[in-house]
């Protein structure tokens, strides 16, 4: 059987894509990662597929929140419960939500509860830059990153000072501000603050005439955030750092629960505390982190009240050892402590968990090697072992063919073992084989990336007919991703293409709210001090069982002019044809918005 299917306007839009590809004029753009293997590298030498956004693009999108941007990402699929501030889950090459792991400067912020992270919650104005990595990294991350890794780098201290102020406000009352400052004094100190404030008075998002008997009502959204980082250089190389950040706020929604009278809001709050320190020993780089995470979800005024919070100190160390040119040795040691609280009393509310990683790296001539193994051992249900294999070979100096295999789990989060209804602390991780297959044309800033890749899940959670979590599911998701970054007369580009099968293995169905096909396409364009861009999405039909959800497109469009140096007024139309589509059955997306804003940044 074929390890990828096309229908005929996939294979359209992918000939489109390659043929196109060969009128890229060159520059030049040396973006570096270090999510793909946890060393730095340049984008072109990841193996692991990987995106890198950057401050200057966060700015570029204007977008005032998480999903929202990332939602431009090839391969990257999100569904929300209606507007602004409600549940995100993001779905990378088909995998579940779940399967990805999000972190924030290396710590992870999955809840502990739900297995997901907050993304809707996390503030922008404090993002320097994000990684994205698609495809099982799980040997290098552990628990539920096998369907890939989105990691947020927060913005730090540089040598230059900085300070800027940006407002934005439009459609359905939005009302945006921020600010941010960073010096950096004669003594190595560095100091950085931010500051966030966000509002949304937000649309009726549920369908009466799909879930009958619900609220009509607006569902607004508040968020309030600050973060603040303090960091010491220390002579030889070595440094201190302190980061500070916490995001709180008020979501409205719209529930099925309840009289169609029946306001529902939640509060929320998120916050972390990062100590890193990094030091250099000869050849050695060693980096330790201690740090604490944090959730808590306040559903008081609903039909069914509840609160649910959850706590994760971590502890790490890491080294890395270029023992030879072109060839380091990375490994790390990770204890974490989870806790669980809530107002349901669960059979077992905390956890410890133990972590041990190596890896090899090889960088030289035609030839690329990455071997990475790991162990977690939990202290409720046992140990996880998981290892990736990747190689590349370089044909000529621009192509790269690679080849990749890899084995990954998913834990059970404490809902799965100890909800009092249905939890089964006898339940086993899921469990996840991976391969994939790749061809790189990289050279000047060009970089063209097909992947061909394949995910089988066994072990998969999931409730029975009597309510209770089992290991039942088994899963299959494989396909090809076209990926293109860099410039086309003048025009920056990005675009991607993924066309997948995510199949349910027992039911022989496609998987839930997952498109068959994805296809993104971003451009941005100086002219003179103007600046435009525009971004196109597309997502075929999918399953919202036993619904049928259409496939949508959907435009924005954005603008910038550079008043001086200082000053730049900008404007962005979301949605600009007003499409009206569903990425959750019953819950409508946001139709056309309009947005104005200001940014400030003057010269120190």
């Amino acid at each position: 059987m074929a390890l990828f299917q096309l229908d005929a306007r996939t294979a359209w839009s992918v000939a489109v894509f390659l043929a196109s590809s060969s009128a890229f004029a060159q520059s030049t753009l040396p973006e570096v990662v270090v999510s793909a293997s946890r060393t730095e590298q340049r984008v072109r030498d990841a193996l692991p597929a990987t995106t890198l956004i950057t401050r200057e693009q966060i700015e570029l999108a204007q977008t005032p929140d998480l999903p929202t941007l990332l939602r431009n990402v090839a391969g990257v699929e999100f569904t929300q419960n209606g507007g602004m501030g409600t549940v995100s889950s993001a779905f990378l090459r088909g995998a579940e939500s779940r399967h990805t792991l999000v972190l924030i400067d290396g710590v992870p912020v999955n809840n502990l509860n739900f297995g997901t992270a907050a993304l809707e919650h996390l503030p922008i104005a404090d993002v320097e830059r994000i990684e994205v990595v698609r495809g099982n990294v799980s040997s290098l991350y552990g628990s539920a990153a096998v369907g890939g890794v989105v990691q947020i780098f927060t913005r730090q201290p540089g040598n230059t000072p900085h300070a800027s102020l940006s407002t934005q406000a439009g459609t359905n009352g939005l009302l945006q501000a921020s600010g941010s400052a960073s010096v950096k004094l004669p003594s190595g100190t560095g100091l950085r603050a931010t500051v966030e404030t966000l509002r949304n008075r937000g649309f009726n998002s549920i369908r009466q005439e799909e879930r009958a008997g619900t609220n009509p009502d607006r569902d607004g959204y508040h968020r309030r955030s600050a973060s603040a980082a303090v960091t010491q250089d220390i002579t030889g190389g070595h440094s201190l750092g302190l980061t500070l950040r916490e995001a709180r706020g008020t979501t409205q929604y719209d529930s099925q629960f309840g009289p169609a009278t029946q306001p529902d809001e939640s509060d929320f709050v998120e916050r972390g505390a990062t100590l890193v320190g990094h030091f250099k020993l000869g050849d050695v780089r060693l980096d330790a982190l201690l740090a604490r995470s944090e959730d808590r979800l306040d559903a008081d005024l609903t039909a069914f009240p509840f609160f649910i919070g959850s706590r994760s100190d971590n502890a790490q160390l890491g080294a890395e050892w270029q023992f030879r040119p072109g060839q380091r040795i990375t490994a790390g040691l990770e204890q974490t402590r989870q806790r669980l609280e809530s107002d349901t009393v669960y059979n077992q509310s905390s956890r410890r968990l133990n972590s041990a990683r190596i890896g090899y790296i090889l960088d030289a001539a035609q030839h690329q090697l990455q071997l990475n193994v790991r162990q977690d051992r939990y202290s409720d249900f046992g140990s996880a072992n998981t290892w990736l294999a990747a190689y590349g070979y370089r044909i000529t100096d621009a192509w790269r063919v690679s080849a990749s295999a890899s084995t990954g789990f998913v834990a059970p989060t404490f809902n799965d073992l100890y909800y009092p209804f249905g939890g089964n602390p006898a339940l086993r991780p899921e469990r996840v084989k991976s391969a994939e297959l790749g061809l790189q044309y990289a050279v000047a800033g060009q970089e063209f990336r097909a992947t061909l890749f394949q995910n089988r899940f066994t072990n998969l959670i999931a409730s029975d007919l009597f309510f209770n979590r089992v290991n039942i599911g088994n899963a299959r998701t494989r396909g090809i991703e076209l990926t293109y970054q860099g410039r086309v007369l003048g025009t920056d580009v990005n675009a991607g293409v993924t066309s997948q099968d995510p199949r349910d293995l027992d039911t022989g169905n496609r998987l839930r709210r997952r498109a068959a096909t994805l296809a993104q396409l971003a451009a941005n364009r100086d002219v003179g001090a103007w600046q435009f861009g525009g971004r196109l999405r597309y997502s075929g039909a999918r399953d919202d069982a036993p619904y049928r959800l259409g496939a949508y497109a959907v435009m924005d469009l954005t603008a910038g002019y550079k008043v001086s140096r200082e000053l730049r007024v900008f404007g962005r139309v979301e949605n600009v044809f007003d499409r009206d589509y569903e990425t959750v059955y019953g819950y409508r997306q946001a139709g056309r918005g309009v947005f104005v804003g200001l940014a400030w940044q003057p010269r120190l």
